[in-house]
């Protein structure tokens, strides 16, 4: 028989099952949402995450094109300032735009730059930029948003750069290193321009110096010159006269005395010029005949006393007319055989020259006391000698082979010897020269015109103010037929211009009050166009300048003999 359930009881087990799963779909759903709440907390937690991180990656962007941008100001300003610092002198402008530049760096906010004022640098400005920052620190080193760094140079303070940053928070390590920088170019730049003052200031001094030396040079060139001018005048002129044999031998005397001493004078004078520098060789076309027959002129009464052969030889190869300084070679050939003359008592002095491819050689043989092999090495040393005992035979101040050795250097030739104790010495050496044209007269034939007489109207204005060199040139020109008018000055030479006709001037250029040169350059001011010839007692080639400057057309070097006086008026006087 089929069991029924009651419709009842299926009704409770559907309404169960029902509410089971109700329940678990109730419970599903709440896990669904409690799952669903947590992944939505975790994205928010992700997006609030990403959201910082986005946040400091643009921050950290914007501080690294911060930092970027400030390295390229940093940068551009260094190369800007260090050429400028290199152009340009240090001063207040240059700084003050360094500082301005400073200031528009990114990160900065203000500058400031002080120097110390010790260093003399002929600043203006005690300073540049902000002063509110500014602050006297031992040491580089931050102060709340401020930089201060130390100038330094050579170990010494030079003054302080301040650096105000914006805020703190940037990278000031970076900072400090990118203005150290900035403070070593500033710091190199003043210490470069205390180097260029010092340099200055130096050759400033050294140019006063130079010009002191060389003011010097010219006066004692003519405090020396010029008495020997009237020493060498006055035995010239009393050689000329009826004479009795002892006159003569004191005459004699007194003109050799004269002469040596004129070489000593050379001597001191050009090996001071040589040694600071100031030495200056003049060229010219010269006879070597005229050479040759002006040092026989000068030895051979020496060697006749000393009862020595004297003779001087040049071959048929020797050009009738070179260019070079004269007097210098002259001084040099004047010491050789001066020497070579002082130290043979017996025998013979030989001078020979010779010429091949524009050098002239020379040689001076002596059979004279020779030199110890030992003394060989300081001979060319100035003021030496092989005895210089308070009982030596031989006078002399030692500087004349050293003063031959450096001429011919001077004038790019050179000087040797060989000497045998008792047997004898021998120089010799060669001087590069150039043979000349024969463009002007040469000496023969203006000694020819020389012997013409001038003539009667001549008139001959003498401008100096020493009276015994008056005496002479007066007694000089009246032995050739003219008498001169002598004025002791400047002043005076002006008002004979204006008041006479002259045919030639000899000016002075050394006197009192108005001096040759500003004479000279008055007279022309005048319209006088005649020759004027300077009387000057200076070798240099500035005064010898200084004379064709102001006016003058030719120069007569004291002291001056009657021969050379009578060239000179010849050579403007009388027609070629």
């Amino acid at each position: 028989m089929e069991n029924k359930v009651p419709k009842a009881q299926n009704n409770t087990v559907s309404t169960r099952a029902l509410e089971r799963k109700l329940a678990r779909e109730i419970a599903s759903r709440k896990q669904a949402e409690q799952l669903l709440e947590q992944k939505s907390l975790e994205l928010f937690q992700a997006n609030q995450k990403l959201e910082v991180a986005v946040a400091q990656l643009e921050r950290s962007s914007q501080q690294n094109m911060l930092k970027l941008e400030f390295q390229q100001h940093i940068d551009a300003l260094l190369i800007y300032f260090g050429r400028a610092f290199l152009n340009h002198h240090l001063d207040d402008v240059l700084i003050s735009n360094l500082v301005r530049r400073l200031t528009q760096t990114p990160l900065i906010c203000s500058s400031y730059v002080k120097l110390n004022p010790k260093l003399n640098l002929e600043l203006q400005k005690p300073h540049y930029g902000s002063s509110a920052i500014a602050k006297d620190v031992a040491e580089t080193q931050w102060q709340d948003r401020v930089l201060h760094i130390r100038l330094m140079a050579k170990q010494e303070d030079i003054g302080i750069l301040s650096i105000e940053v914006i805020e703190t928070d940037y990278d000031l390590e970076f900072v400090q290193r990118s203005f150290q920088l900035v403070a070593a170019l500033l710091a190199g730049a003043v210490n470069r321009q205390l180097i260029i003052d010092r340099n200055i200031e130096s050759r400033k001094k050294a140019e006063q110096s130079e010009q002191s030396t060389r003011d010097f040079l010219a006066m004692i060139n003519h405090e020396l010159r010029t008495p020997l001018n009237g020493l060498l005048g006055s035995a010239e002129l009393l050689s000329q006269t009826p004479l009795d044999a002892q006159q003569d031998v004191l005459l004699n005397n007194l003109s050799q005395s004269g002469q040596f001493l004129r070489v000593i004078i050379n001597d001191l004078l050009d090996f001071s010029k040589i040694n600071t520098g100031m030495f200056e060789l003049i060229p010219n076309n010269f006879e070597m005949c005229s050479l040759i027959n002006t040092l026989r002129s000068i030895f051979s009464p020496k060697a006749i006393e000393k009862s020595l052969e004297f003779c001087i030889d040049g071959d048929t190869s020797l050009p009738s007319l070179v260019n070079g300084d004269r007097e210098r070679i002259t001084q040099v050939l004047v010491n050789l055989i001066g020497n070579a003359i002082r130290f043979t008592d017996r025998g013979f002095v030989s001078v020979k020259f010779s010429w091949h491819n524009n050098i002239l050689s020379f040689e001076v043989s002596d059979s004279g006391i020779g030199i110890n092999a030992s003394d060989f090495d300081k001979l060319f040393q100035p003021f030496t000698q092989a005895d210089r005992s308070s009982k030596r035979n031989f006078e002399g101040t030692g500087l004349g082979l050293a003063i031959c050795n450096q001429l011919l250097e001077l004038m790019g030739g050179d000087i040797q010897f060989e000497s045998e104790v008792n047997v004898g010495t021998r120089f010799y050496g060669h001087l590069p020269l150039h043979k000349a044209e024969q463009s002007a007269p040469s000496l023969a034939q203006i000694t020819k015109q020389r012997t013409t007489e001038l003539p009667k109207s001549t008139k001959i204005l003498v401008v100096e103010d020493i009276t015994v060199n008056q005496i002479i040139i007066k007694q000089m020109l009246i032995k050739i037929g003219i008498t001169p008018d002598i004025m002791p000055s400047g002043i005076d030479a002006l008002d004979a211009v204006k008041a006479s006709h002259y045919d030639l001037i000899l000016m002075d250029c050394r006197m009192p009050g108005m001096d040759g040169f500003e004479t000279t350059s008055k007279i022309r001011q005048l319209g006088f166009t005649l020759p004027i010839v300077a009387l000057t007692a200076s070798t240099t080639a500035a005064e010898r300048e200084l004379c064709f400057e102001s006016g003058m057309d030719d120069i007569l070097t004291k002291p001056y003999t009657s021969t050379e006086l009578s060239n000179v008026l010849s050579k403007w006087l009388l027609d070629e």
